[in-house]
């Protein structure tokens, strides 16, 4: 049962025994590792009991690579092939033919669900793959890996390297990767991970997350492939996010169509005070609803959205007679706040709801209305031109006003090059505007490799906010809450060093010896924005990331 000899699973009925010494208190506290593929269901219906039904699994799982086959559940109150873990490690697990569902005691329980945990407190879990199909009818989370994800610890929790293929339906926070995440302590960060599946939900439905809840949470690196449809909010990443979430270098692909009620994003359906950069949408993006529909590019309302584009088209039905308000815009529905808008590009189209009369409607290639103190800037827009305008309507004036720093682009000389109708940092080439406003945080390239229509793709500058975690589970520096507004904390194992931060433009606005393993730093008088932390020891930088000033 240690890490270098762990105890080894090679049958059906051996899994099985782990789950019974988990379940009764006796197991389930130790290393892991399956030396077999596992059939635990071959044309039956064999009901499979959780590990960690009743107890809680705290151990390490190695899959090993193998695949379990069939898992069957049906009418548990935490489904998966873990129930709950705490404190865990799951990894190099393949689940195939998986079915989890509440249909015989629906009326006893209310189900979280997942095919690998149901709920996963302080997990940590690489390289899973599952395929198969989730449908719990129940106002709790269900996601295609993990039901709902909970942190509270003073760490870094990661899911990283994780491929959902299955179908997820009928819940209230529905996703591909996790159903919900609560984060009341520590970082949570979903890396690297794709979702296939279709994501079919009641409220919050998203690619990687139905809906994030409280806490630092970051999903960078991503893929969504499939459907994404909800009732009420819906994005090709997440459905809602939080108070301290973002979300950078993630793509929302063609077949990735977005379906939402009230909000629909291309990457987030609502954003709250998510920070999106360096994500792009090229997907299809519909909002159906009664009465009101707000549909953006990148988000269907609000956050602050910099180095990202959209090239979906946007389109809404309302199913009255009566709606009361339709908003859409290329990169969001709503004025940013507090938030902001900067260097991004819109090449989809957005159709107006033109069959009934509607109270109040506004459309805009990169947001439909705007306040005075609205930060966008440097924003371009290609389209049929199916909106006749190229102004935004100012709320606070009511008047209409050309959309400040920014302007529409047209193809250039070759496939893969446009060109500006005005010119933005003394040039007329799209290309070379976005790198000048880039921020540092990008470098915006050609696409010739035709992976984006021909048009330019941002690639992040060595983004780490939070190092990568090792499979001995030993973290590196660490920055958090991250996006933070107050305070900056920084944890790190080395001792006889110190910390530097220094602001986008490369000025030190931070330096103090390490004398703790978390360095707290009052961030409250900084501007908004993106700083550079380094660990120096030794007269060497061992350490760095960035982080994000709300």
């Amino acid at each position: 049962g240690t890490a270098e000899s762990p105890y080894q699973i090679a049958t059906a009925e051996q899994l099985a025994f782990l789950a019974q010494q988990t379940n009764n208190g006796t197991g389930g506290d130790v290393c892991y590792i399956l030396t077999n593929d596992i059939i635990l269901n071959d044309g039956d219906s064999l009901l499979w009991t959780p590990i960690g039904n009743i107890g809680v699994f705290t151990g390490v799982f190695d899959g090993n690579n193998h695949i379990i086959i069939g898992l069957y559940e049906n009418g548990n109150k935490i489904s998966g092939l873990f129930a709950s873990t705490e404190n865990a490690t799951i990894k190099n697990t393949i689940l195939e033919k998986a079915t989890v569902l509440e249909y015989e005691q629906a009326l006893v329980y209310t189900a979280i669900g997942g095919i690998l945990v149901g709920k996963a407190k302080n997990t940590n879990i690489f390289d899973c793959s599952v395929d198969g199909l989730i449908e719990i009818f129940s106002a709790k989370p269900s996601g295609g890996l993990v039901g709902q994800c909970e942190v509270n610890v003073s760490d870094t929790v990661f899911i990283k390297n994780c491929v959902n293929h299955a179908i997820v339906s009928e819940n209230e926070c529905t996703g591909g990767i996790a159903g919900k995440t609560v984060v009341s302590n520590g970082n949570l960060v979903i890396d690297n991970c794709v979702n296939y599946g279709s994501i079919n939900g009641w409220t919050f439905s998203g690619g990687m997350v139905g809906m994030v809840g409280n806490g630092a949470f970051i999903i960078k690196n991503c893929d969504n492939y499939g459907e994404i449809v909800s009732e009420g909010t819906a994005g090709g990443m997440a459905g809602q996010g939080g108070l301290d979430c973002s979300i950078t270098n993630c793509f929302n692909h063609e077949s990735g169509t977005v379906t939402g009620g009230m909000n629909t994003g291309g990457i987030i359906g609502t954003a709250i005070t998510t920070v999106m950069s360096c994500c792009g949408n090229a997907a299809l993006l519909t909002g159906v609803n009664e009465d009101e529909i707000m549909v953006g590019g990148i988000s269907g309302a609000d956050g602050s959205i910099y180095n990202c584009f959209n090239r979906g088209d946007l389109t809404a039905v309302f199913t009255s007679e009566n709606p009361i308000l339709i908003q859409m815009g290329g990169i969001t529905s709503t004025p940013p706040g507090d938030e902001y808008i900067k260097n991004v590009y819109n090449a989809g189209n957005i159709y107006p709801w033109t069959t009934t009369l509607i109270q109040s409607k506004w459309y805009g290639y990169i947001v439909p209305t705007i306040c005075s103190d609205t930060l966008v800037k440097n924003c371009y827009w290609s389209s049929d031109e199916t909106l006749a305008t190229e102004h935004v309507y100012n709320l606070e004036t009511s008047t209409w006003i050309v959309l400040p720093y920014s302007t529409r682009f047209r193809p250039g000389a070759t496939a893969t090059s446009f060109l500006l109708k005005a010119p933005q940092y003394g040039t007329y080439d799209l290309l070379e505007a976005l790198n000048a406003g880039a921020m540092g945080e990008c470098i915006w390239v050609e696409d010739t490799e035709g992976v984006n229509g021909g048009y330019p793709i941002p690639r992040p500058i060595g983004y780490e906010s939070v190092e990568e975690i090792q499979d001995d589970n030993v973290a590196l520096a660490t920055a958090f809450p991250n996006p933070g507004s107050n305070n900056l904390n920084i944890k790190t194992d080395l001792q006889n060093a110190e910390i530097m931060v220094y602001d986008i433009m490369g000025k030190m606005i931070f330096n103090h010896e390490i004398v703790s393993d978390i360095t707290t730093i009052n961030s409250e008088n900084w501007s908004s924005g993106m700083y550079i932390w380094k660990v120096i020891s030794n007269g060497k930088e061992a350490e760095s990331g960035k982080w994000i000033k709300q």
